[in-house]
């Protein structure tokens, strides 16, 4: 679980800190920086986990343009494995030859070192903290990134591989297709590969499948399931329905996914998220859940997800604008983004108790919050 993001000369968020809860609501104006924290979540984990380039993870267009200073930062403190991960990471950018590199990283574990790159050589270090073996490093990318996992390393690996299963997602139900070539183990940012990320949730949590299935039908009229057909070397996903037709005759029909209404698909991105995704210790980040989604169909899903994150020890951060998520998560777990003109972004507490008379929806879209 992420305890601490801080952010210093990364677009629009200069010298900037965030505190997540285990839900929160992030709201604010757009343009106020919600997205780009988003935005700096993912190159990290990108870097971190995957072995992006510098040069794609933090490219030079994400400096802040009022500023001429070349060095980004960035830390992170990661709750999690028994103890609490520090994750510090300076990039160092040469404007005139559009050229960065890494100048520091440095990962530590209760205050304790497991890698530090000190520019030229990274530095490891085992789980007892006793010094390792020390390398060149191209600081081009993150060194943490390559080393094999080891028996006297796991706490480093650890932390690699939660990063990795970070979520970051901004639901378009337009994209989501029925086909699928094989299991993938984690969704795209768009959920365009539900298919696959769905054939491999059936054999990785095939005891999630009844209770997803369940909520589902309390919030799609006449659901009944979903399966995976087999097409050739391809499997195609089918939605079952049950429709009470003349005189009360029932009748089962099979639709694709993308012959389902787009609000539909999105219902069931949210849900399959809610019951496979809130894992313990485990973030999940959704840029506007509520797009192509009705006011009663996103109530149960936000009931249901404050309860799960706490019964996993999870974690979910949502960005929205949608009077129903502001009216049920903004008083106790909403956090305002705030910017004036071109200046950094800050966070600020609101003061709920202005006016007794109006929702908190009401209280933002008047613009009192501030």
């Amino acid at each position: 679980m992420i305890k601490r993001i801080y952010i210093d000369n990364f677009k629009c968020l200069v010298n900037f800190e965030y505190r997540p809860a285990p839900v929160q609501l992030l709201f604010g104006a757009n343009g106020s920086g919600k997205s780009t924290v988003f935005e700096v979540l993912t190159a990290l984990r990108q870097f971190i986990t995957w072995g992006d380039s510098t040069k794609n993870a933090f490219p030079a267009q994400t400096l802040t343009l009022w500023q001429n200073r070349a060095e980004q930062t960035f830390e992170l403190e990661v709750e999690g494995n028994g103890g609490t991960y520090t994750y510090n990471l300076t990039i160092e950018h040469n404007r005139v030859l559009n050229k960065n590199s890494v100048k520091l990283e440095e990962l530590r574990f209760n205050g304790q070192p497991l890698y530090t790159f000190d520019g030229e050589n990274a530095h490891l270090f085992r789980d007892d903290f006793s010094e390792g073996p020390v390398f060149p490093q191209d600081g081009s990318r993150s060194g943490m990134a390559s080393i094999p996992p080891r028996g006297d390393t796991q706490r480093l690996t650890w932390f690699r591989d939660r990063m990795g299963q970070m979520y970051i997602l901004a639901i378009d139900p337009l994209r989501m297709m029925p086909g699928s070539l094989g299991e993938q183990m984690a969704p795209d940012p768009g959920l365009a590969d539900f298919a696959s990320w769905y054939r491999h949730l059936t054999q990785d949590s095939p005891e999630r499948m009844g209770p997803l299935f369940a909520s589902l039908a309390d919030v799609i009229e006449g659901f009944t399931g979903m399966g995976l057909e087999a097409a050739g070397v391809a499997r195609m996903l089918r939605v079952s329905f049950e429709h009470h037709g003349e005189e009360g005759r029932q009748q089962q029909f099979n639709l694709l996914l993308n012959q389902i209404s787009t609000g539909q698909r999105c219902i069931i991105a949210l849900f399959t998220l809610l019951h496979c995704a809130v894992r313990p210790g485990r973030t999940l980040c959704i840029d506007e859940p509520d797009n192509f989604v009705s006011l009663r169909e996103i109530q149960p899903w936000l009931d249901e997800l404050r309860d799960r994150v706490e019964q996993e020890k999870s974690q979910c951060l949502l960005i929205s604008h949608h009077p129903e998520l502001i009216d049920h998560l903004a008083v106790k777990h909403g956090v305002l983004f705030t910017r004036t003109g071109q200046s950094p972004v800050r966070i600020k507490p609101v003061d709920w108790s202005k006016t007794d008379a109006l929702r908190p929806s009401e209280i933002v879209a008047r613009g009192w919050e501030e």
